[in-house]
């Protein structure tokens, strides 16, 4: 009896230890050929109970706010938990700094517990928390971001014509470095880890069933003409699925703590001035380190898919 007494403690236990989450978010699910890594990182999220969302703000990105609010609005509607709120934040690189709605209800909710963050857009409205209320810095748990690169290494797939740009990063560079120097331990998901995860078509004509599919089917068929024109394969990356896995799915990832800096060099998706970087690697000299995420293993696939129904 003791030891079975034991066991519900624990499973009890394990029920409680659910990690408390914001999510910053940049949707774009749309038709027309826009990003819908967003939209699948958040019905990931809502359906991962390793995890409780405290709440989500947007941020512009993927999509203009105007766009992206709404978007997120109707993505929690459908199929987040009941009471989940949407705030609306930053519109531009211009607004870190300046308090918004999100910025007001993510500095409310680390007052009332420490949090963990999900920044899959560009960083200005968690920057803006920080920079407005630096004794909050302490009440971040850490944050996960999807963004950075090592030295020399170009974004790229296919047939290797083009090259990604580190979108979140690029965005809002100074709003990364805030992130940097505040002393928050910050783990990268970077473009790197995404890039072997492929979602094709067939994967989710298999899991048509699931409301979430359905809803997003026609944007991403959309979005993976766009790869298929651009980089001439016939499936699309999860960017952001890679930042929820993190907390969800970590068993198999592979990180390393390395020094980060923030440089500039000419730019390597086209000509025109030189641009900053988000690098990391041992052998940069810098006070700032992060945890910077290779791989997440050869089950990941698999465990995201099966967020979203199973195969008939």
């Amino acid at each position: 009896m003791r030891a079975l007494a034991i066991l519900l403690l624990c499973a009890a236990a394990a029920v409680r230890a659910a990690e408390p989450v914001w999510i910053d978010t940049d949707p774009s699910v749309a038709r027309g050929g826009h990003e819908v890594d967003d939209g699948f990182a958040l019905v990931q999220a809502f359906r991962s109970p390793e995890i409780e969302i405290r709440g989500i703000s947007i941020v512009f990105g993927n999509a203009p706010l105007e766009k992206a609010m709404p978007i997120g609005e109707e993505i929690v509607r459908r199929f987040g938990p009941p009471g989940l709120k949407v705030y609306e934040g930053a519109a531009s690189a211009a607004d870190l700094g300046q308090e918004t709605e999100a910025s007001r209800a993510l500095a409310i909710a680390l007052r009332r517990e420490r949090l963990t963050i999900l920044v899959l857009g560009p960083a200005t409205n968690v920057a803006t928390v920080i920079e407005l209320h630096p004794e909050l810095a302490r009440r971040i748990k850490r944050l996960i971001a999807v963004a950075g690169r090592r030295p020399g290494q170009h974004f790229t797939s296919g047939s290797g014509h083009h090259n990604f740009r580190d979108f979140n990063f690029e965005l809002n560079p100074q709003a990364f470095h805030v992130l940097l120097k505040s002393g928050v331990p910050l783990t990268l998901t970077p473009w790197e880890i995404s890039s072997k995860v492929w979602i094709s078509k067939a994967d989710l004509d298999a899991r048509r069933s699931d409301p979430a599919i359905d809803w997003i089917y026609d944007p991403v068929m959309d979005w993976l003409a766009i790869w298929k024109r651009d980089l001439d394969v016939d499936a699309i990356n999860p960017f952001d699925t890679l930042a929820v896995g993190y907390l969800t799915a970590h068993n198999d990832y592979v990180c390393d703590i390395l020094p980060a800096e923030i440089q500039r060099k000419s730019d390597d998706t086209g000509p025109g001035p030189d641009k900053p970087y988000l690098q990391v690697a041992a052998k940069i000299h810098s006070k700032f380190k992060v945890e910077y995420c290779t791989d997440a293993g050869p089950g990941f696939k698999d465990y995201l898919l099966s967020k979203f129904g199973k195969q008939p």
